[in-house]
């Protein structure tokens, strides 16, 4: 079987740059033949098939994304592909992986969480309006299969775009047990050290880019409240707004209070050093970070708009809440205050968090459709 793959900017991290390593590795395994097709190409570590680089477009974003669609079909035109598995939003290809969700729905949450400017700002965006357009078109037009990495976005898909069930497949996101797995003591006393995390004190763990979309803010706010004054805070992940949140943790006198260790390479050290992982997202569809908190053991609080909301709920292994700084404040000292369960529950939970479980879901999928 030959599969084209197609992500337009592949970065050195990254949720859907995980799995695109993950599947590809085991297929090369598998003797079969996988091509990436993309414009940028970032990591140093090596593809196991075929680069197609296409090259750069110009002019305004419009322009861009469209030459970019373009590209795409001009290439798996030119080539021989049993199968073509698609990142981004287009119209060439046999599936779509919606591991960004669906664009209506990140939207229409996007203006009720900011301000009404914002909000207007967001309704004459072009980039939201292509975005939403060629989702629908690709509803319409084509009959390509699309991959949910959750329930929750399954019945976004649903509800925001009336895709026909024939055509959604639900294949959530799996993580390395053998890599993320509970501290042994001497691992958590080494991270706790390395943080300068003093006994027991409590900790807890935020990982994860854009910051504005995953409640950063949010959360350093929450810590102002009497009920965390004792917990500090590990906060990992580069984004544009790093300056912006390094100045409201000096602003509210946390700076002994909260780290901000940049983008981090490996997370074990920071997950190994907390109690607690917390995800006050506005919306993310299977948040990998939270795979991994879940796995190393750690109980988790985020919202309802995220994949892993449903998996928390039914195993008890955390707390949903909303993304406002109150709420947040009590489900993280409640949960704090039930460590001992709420570990039993993650831990509970890794059976469902296997990695190859989810490759052989993803290799049974291919094998069904060619």
């Amino acid at each position: 079987m030959k599969l084209a793959i197609i992500r337009r900017q592949v970065a050195a991290t990254g949720g859907a740059e995980q799995f695109i390593a993950a599947i590809s590795n085991s297929l090369a395994n598998q003797g079969i033949e996988v091509t990436l097709i993309a414009q940028q190409w970032g990591p140093t570590t090596a593809f196991p098939g075929r680069i197609i680089e296409l090259p750069p477009s110009k002019g305004n974003w419009g322009y861009r994304f469209r030459a970019f669609q373009k590209s795409v079909a001009d290439t798996v035109a030119a080539n021989v592909f049993d199968l073509v598995q698609s990142h981004e939003r287009l119209l060439t290809a046999d599936l779509f992986r919606a591991g960004d969700g669906v664009h209506a729905a990140w939207v229409d949450r996007l203006k009720r969480h900011r301000s009404w400017g914002h909000g207007l700002f967001t309704n004459i965006n072009p980039m939201h309006r292509i975005y939403m357009e060629t989702e629908r078109k690709m509803v319409r037009e084509t009959d390509m299969i699309f991959v949910a990495i959750s329930s929750f976005i399954a019945r976004e898909l649903r509800d925001w775009l009336d895709v026909p069930d024939a055509r959604i497949r639900v294949i959530e996101n799996g993580v390395n047990l053998s890599y993320f797995r509970p501290a042994t003591p001497e691992e958590r006393s080494a991270a706790r050290a390395r943080f300068g995390i003093e006994g027991d004190a409590p900790a807890i763990a935020y990982v994860g880019s854009g910051f504005e979309r995953k409640g950063a803010f949010q959360l350093v706010r929450a810590l102002t409240r009497p009920q965390l004054r004792e917990v500090t805070a590990l906060i990992a992940g580069g984004d544009k707004a790093e300056k912006s949140l390094a100045r409201l943790i000096a602003k509210l006198g946390l700076a002994k209070r909260v780290t901000m260790t940049g983008a981090v390479g490996d997370v074990r050290s920071i997950l190994h050093a907390a109690d607690l992982y917390v995800l006050p997202t506005m919306y993310d569809p299977g948040p990998i970070a939270a795979l991994e908190a879940l796995a190393s053991g750690l109980p988790v609080v985020t919202t309802p708009d995220t994949g892993v909301a449903e998996m928390i709920v039914d195993t008890g292994a955390g707390r949903i809440t909303e993304r406002e700084p109150e709420p947040l404040a009590d489900a993280i000292h409640q949960t704090l205050g039930e460590l001992a369960p709420a570990k039993q529950a993650a831990l509970a939970l890794r059976a469902r968090l296997e990695h190859s479980l989810a490759v052989e879901k993803w290799l049974d999928f291919y094998r069904d459709l060619s």
